[in-house]
């Protein structure tokens, strides 16, 4: 747990450290990105595996949160930016990668131990 939480908020200070805001934050960016992964995903999750439709949607949902949840934490980069400059980016994008970290840990604790993804 520990090395994951070490590995996310590493990477997340990174993140954090070499950002300089170049545009303006979108939603519509966002979402679309998120959109797409998601579809795309399903779809190569629904050729290789045959999974049943609700379980195909359900992953597809998941991962969309999933997505829209790290690029929702990428764009609020550029108002902690404007807020406290790259001391509060750094921060907070630190933090927010130890707690992803934290949680791929708990997710791989939770899965059977020959699963492969």
């Amino acid at each position: 747990m520990t090395r994951y939480a070490l590995t996310g908020g590493a990477l997340g200070l990174y993140f954090g450290l070499f950002f300089r805001p170049v545009r303006t934050p979108s939603v519509a960016l966002v979402l679309g990105l998120a959109l797409t992964v998601a579809v795309v995903t399903a779809v190569l999750r629904a050729f290789k595996e045959r999974p049943s439709f609700s379980s195909l949607l359900k992953g597809a949902a998941l991962n969309f949160v999933k997505t829209a949840v790290l690029l929702a934490l990428l764009e609020l980069r550029h108002p902690l930016y404007d807020m406290g400059g790259k001391t509060a980016v750094s921060l907070v994008m630190a933090l927010a990668g130890a707690a992803a970290g934290l949680w791929y840990a708990y997710e791989q604790s939770r899965r059977p131990k020959g699963s492969e993804s």
